[in-house]
């Protein structure tokens, strides 16, 4: 009996040793690499990723009352700026929830201010005419020369009636950010 039971055992590790030997080999195992950072929060307009060197920048026109509807997220005649880092990548949403048409491009920060802005001073950095309570578009865009800008609506007259709020590519930023608010 003791031999029978004996056999049995060593036959079931011959057959299971046969079995792992039958087997792929597995991957050699690495170190878990850490998870990439999160997106940093500046407020409710703007946000980063410091890794990609991407930002998110959210504008609405006319998000409150204030110059008569003619402002980008509350802020009019250049009373909020945004400052981000030379060569990052910009990308951003653009809401018109205005009665009136309304749209954004990013010109030179230059008096006098133009009366129906039409040439970006960054490529790609403009949206076509957003219709009134709906209307949407995004610019994508690196912000790359260095310099001052403004954001602006292109529609005429807007920008002189003070629809514009400040934009700069600062080569010595380390981290974008937004004041005023």
């Amino acid at each position: 009996m003791f031999l029978r039971t004996a056999a049995s055992v060593i036959a079931i590790v011959v057959l299971l040793g046969a079995a792992r030997a039958l087997q792929p080999p597995t991957a050699p195992r690495t170190l878990a690499t850490a998870p990439a950072a999160p997106a940093v929060t500046v407020n409710k307009f703007l946000s980063y990723d410091p890794a990609a060197k991407k930002i998110t920048l959210k504008i609405t026109s006319a998000l409150t009352s204030k110059q008569g509807g003619f402002n980008f997220n509350g802020g009019s005649n250049g009373d909020q700026t945004i400052t981000v880092p030379l060569g990052w990548q910009v990308h951003v949403d653009v809401n018109n929830i205005d009665a009136i048409p309304h749209s954004a491009i990013i010109i030179p920060d230059a008096k006098p201010l133009p009366a129906a802005p039409d040439q970006a001073a960054i490529g790609g950095a403009y949206t076509i005419q957003l219709a009134p309570s709906t209307g949407h578009d995004t610019m994508d865009f690196a912000a790359t020369p260095a310099g001052k800008y403004l954001i602006a609506c292109g529609i005429p007259g807007h920008t002189a009636s003070g629809m514009y709020i400040r934009f700069v590519v600062d080569g010595s930023a380390a981290v974008p950010t937004y004041t005023g608010l």
